[in-house]
């Protein structure tokens, strides 16, 4: 007789950590994962596995520490997360579970951040990594606030050549340029992933607001939230804002470029 879904489900997540890995990062909240995974399907237990062992490794030493992840949390993370194979959004899953890792078990802010990764295309969220990696790669070291002030500072120009090199885009998605571009800058603006003034265009446009521009892109700023949800993908919810500018904040991503190449920032 065939074992029920649970329990196969439990074993093949288990096969992704160390010893006793599910209960070290969970702490008591892992009693709900059977219930929990009791309709899901081979692949998408394989998503989550690869996303807790993702949380595993960005929790380091810290995975032996007491500690649990809140039922809420873990929730979203199972519900959005499975049906998400994505490099990227496995790595940004994963740091939401490795963030909302905590001694008391009562902050369940990473609900809400899984929420937001959730609505975010396949499009959308490579551009968000490579948006923050840029800002991160260009003013690293640099002493600027992540503030109202600071982050008009942040504005940054990314050429279309940089743009469709590091999106990777096949020709039918080139084909389709004038609405994945629309689809990916107007919604991350209206989910405020980025802010302020921003525009996309050919150079006689884009040089309105960036002189500097050789040829046609982009033209942005980063945001508070667009922060904030970088820091959760990596493991440091704790962490203040400006961390993402820490030199020593890792944020490599294996197959994914660091940054958009020839981006630059519009102010000196």
């Amino acid at each position: 007789m065939p074992e029920p879904i649970t329990t196969v489900g439990l074993g093949a997540i288990a096969a992704y950590l160390g010893k006793d890995g599910l209960q070290k990062i969970l702490g008591p909240t892992a009693d709900y994962l059977g219930q929990g995974l009791r309709d899901f399907t081979q692949r998408r237990i394989e998503n989550i596995g690869q996303i807790f062992h993702n949380a595993e490794t960005k929790l380091g030493d810290k995975v032996n520490s007491k500690g649990e992840v809140p039922p809420k949390v873990l929730k979203a993370v199972l519900d959005e997360g499975s049906f998400s194979p994505d490099r990227l959004a496995v790595e940004y899953f994963g740091g939401i579970l490795a963030s909302s890792r905590s001694e008391q078990g009562r902050d369940d802010r990473g609900a809400r951040i899984a929420k937001i990764l959730d609505s975010l295309s396949t499009y959308q969220l490579r551009s968000h990594y490579l948006i923050y990696s840029s800002v991160r790669a260009l003013f690293s070291g640099r002493d600027i606030p992540f503030n109202m002030e600071g982050r008009p500072k942040m504005q940054i120009f990314v050429p279309f050549s940089g743009y469709f090199s590091a999106m990777d885009f096949n020709q039918t998605e080139t084909d389709q340029i004038g609405q994945i571009l629309n689809h990916v800058f107007f919604g991350l603006h209206g989910d405020s992933l980025i802010e302020g003034s921003w525009q996309y265009g050919p150079k006689d446009s884009i040089t309105k607001l960036f002189a500097g521009a050789t040829d046609g892109g982009i033209v942005l700023q980063p945001s508070a939230l667009g922060a904030e949800l970088f820091l959760w993908a990596f493991g440091y919810a704790e962490k203040p804002l400006e961390y993402i500018l820490d030199p020593s904040f890792f944020a490599a991503i294996e197959g994914v470029p660091s940054q958009f190449p020839g981006a630059c920032a519009t102010q000196t």
